[in-house]
Order: C-alpha cells, then sequence, then structure tokens
C-alpha cells in the first residue's frame, strides 16, 4: 500500500502545480536552462518560441460565377465549386492570385458516369491541383489529378457567363 501511496502524492503534486510539463513558459525556462549549460565556446540555443501562422497571402479573386466551354465554376470566400459535363469537383481553399494572377491550389475531382447512380454506389473522388491564371475578367483553368499527375484538362472561363455543360447520358 505504501508504494502506491508515495508515487501517488508525488504524481498529484506535479499535476496540480498549475503548468503543464510541455507548455511554453516550462520550455522557456528549460531553454533558458539548456542555453545557460552549454559549454563555453558553444553556441546557445535560444529558448523555445510560439510563432503565429502566416495569414493567407496573394490577392482575392470576386466571388461569384464563372463559365466556359464545358464548365461553371462558383467561387466563393473559401473556394469553389466547380461542374462539368461528366465530373464535378471542388477548390477546398481560398481562391487568390500572385500578382501577376497566377493560382495554384488544391481540392478534389470526382467522375461521374452516363445513366443513374445505383444506391450504394462510391463516387470516383480524387485529389486535384487547379492551376492557371486570370485577369479577374477570363481565366485559364488547367485541372490534373495530383495521385497520378494526370490532365484532365484546360479550360477557358469568363466571368459572370454560365458555362456550356452537356451531362453525361
Amino acid at each position: 500500500m505504501r508504494r502506491l501511496f508515495v508515487p501517488g502524492v508525488v504524481f498529484l503534486f506535479v499535476a496540480c502545480t498549475g503548468q503543464a510539463p510541455t507548455s511554453p513558459d516550462t520550455a522557456r525556462s528549460e531553454g533558458t536552462r539548456a542555453a545557460a549549460s552549454s559549454p563555453p565556446g558553444q553556441p546557445q540555443r535560444p529558448g523555445t518560441r510560439v510563432v503565429e501562422p502566416r495569414p493567407a497571402s496573394g490577392k482575392p479573386i470576386e466571388v461569384g460565377a464563372w463559365g466556359g466551354d464545358h464548365v461553371n465554376l462558383l467561387l466563393t470566400a473559401t473556394g469553389g465549386t466547380l461542374e462539368y459535363d461528366c465530373a464535378h469537383g471542388t477548390i477546398d481553399q481560398p481562391f487568390l492570385t500572385d500578382s501577376s494572377g497566377r493560382f495554384d491550389l488544391a481540392g478534389t475531382h470526382t467522375r461521374e458516369h452516363g445513366g443513374p447512380i445505383r444506391i450504394g454506389e462510391k463516387e470516383d473522388k480524387r485529389p486535384a491541383r487547379y492551376a492557371g491564371t486570370t485577369d479577374g475578367r477570363t481565366m485559364t483553368l488547367t485541372v490534373t489529378l495530383t495521385g497520378s499527375n494526370e490532365p484532365v484538362g484546360t479550360f477557358t472561363l469568363t466571368r459572370g457567363q454560365l458555362g456550356r455543360i452537356v451531362k453525361c447520358l
């Protein structure tokens, strides 16, 4: 009984100190101790610090509809959805461009087929890359499946237009 009591009391004491062993304050104080105990002539390592994530950089594209031959794109503040003749897809991050109007975004591409969809049928959803350029009025969009590097196609879209889509039969 005594063997369990002493470790239990020590555990409770450590757990109730109000500071987790991995908290930033503990890491800073341990980093300071490690730097102070460095042998002479050795560079001192700075203590651990917490870094805020960088905000997304780039120029956002105005939300709304884009269309072209065989494709429709609806952009939102958080990404977009695409509709093709025999497929659909998503852009899973905000649509931002660099200063030259180039973009390279991650998303998914799901192939469709003609005929009825069977109950319990799994979608052919794959990760995709949506890359291209835009000037804010027209867009050139190249879709590539990332797993196989297979090109789906290159499309030209115009802001505010509906695409001309012919669904699979």
